[in-house]
């Protein structure tokens, strides 16, 4: 309804109000022709007439008024929640590029989990070769260098912080002292049993598609639900990646009993230990199924197929 309309409408409004006042006249009229009504009646009743008339018209120009406010103010509004409506779905479009067809393989590779967990397990594979086979084995320190050149950042687990972390204050007190080396193999094997991997390092490929899920849910125009779906998504890949360290663990204190000399530690294959991490990772695809759902139920899709 536009300004026009409502005009219109007062002046529909304006022309009934004038003709009922005409027809009381009228009436009027002839009613004191007829001698029926005497000069105060007649006084009392045109008084009385035009108040019930102006209480009327402002009543309907009220009335009208506030009608034409509120269509005016959803004709205003539309295109602020149009171009909304666009942001938003460009931000769902983003989202089901991160999530669409993928499948848990898919996702390995995405964040470049095969190679974390390879990456990591030889650096474990190194401790373990340092620890009971440092004068048998030489390390490839170059391949070492390597390797660490394609990682990118890393993450702890509390136990391991705790245990390899010293506080800024306790350091300033105490001078640092060399750790004796340990030759009896009885000590050497018992302090393996405590061996905790760490740090779980991580590639850049890993940490630009965190960022990705992280810019989706920094996003102001998803609703709340699927914002914490993604949060859900994100927590579970986090949760991947200290797994890897888990499992290296895992793996580690097996080692002494499966390869006990320098020549088993060479026949050693990820292969087990990947099959052990598939076996304790989460599982991603489910949740993405979830978010891409609640994506197609949010914008009513098969009712707009319908």
């Amino acid at each position: 309804m536009n300004k026009s309309t409502s005009l219109s409408k007062t002046n529909k409004c304006l022309i009934i109000l004038i003709i009922c006042f005409l027809i009381s006249t009228t009436l009027l009229i002839l009613f004191f022709c007829k001698g029926e009504l005497d000069n105060s009646d007649i006084t009392f009743f045109i008084g009385s007439t035009k108040d019930i008339f102006q209480i009327l018209f402002f009543i309907i120009v009220g009335i009208v008024t506030i009608l034409s406010y509120k269509q005016a103010s959803k004709t205003l509004f539309t295109p602020i929640k149009t171009e909304t409506f666009k942001m938003q779905i460009k931000a769902f479009e983003d989202i089901l590029s991160f999530f669409q067809t993928k499948t848990e393989t898919d996702f390995t590779k995405q964040f470049d989990f095969d190679f974390i967990v390879n990456a990591n397990a030889q650096l474990m594979l190194s401790d373990y070769i340092s620890t009971f086979f440092s004068t048998e084995i030489n390390i490839n320190t170059d391949k070492v260098k390597d390797l660490e050149k394609e990682f990118y950042g890393a993450a702890v687990t509390h136990s391991w912080a705790e245990k390899n972390f010293i506080s800024p204050e306790y350091f300033d007190k105490t001078e640092t002292q060399k750790k004796e080396e340990i030759t009896n193999p009885a000590i050497i094997l018992e302090n393996w049993k405590h061996y905790e991997y760490g740090p779980i390092h991580y590639t850049k490929k890993y940490y630009e598609e965190t960022e990705k899920i992280s810019q989706l849910i920094a996003s102001p125009l998803i609703p709340i639900g699927l914002k914490n779906k993604l949060e859900e998504f994100s927590k579970l890949v986090n949760e991947n990646l200290l797994i890897v360290g888990g499992t290296l663990n895992e793996i580690s204190k097996e080692l002494p009993q499966k390869f006990p000399t320098a020549k088993s530690i060479k026949k050693f294959e990820a292969a087990g230990l990947w099959n052990k991490y598939n076996e304790k990772q989460e599982h991603l695809e489910p949740l993405a199924k979830e978010i891409l759902l609640y994506i197609r139920n949010y914008l009513k899709i098969d009712k707009l197929i319908d």
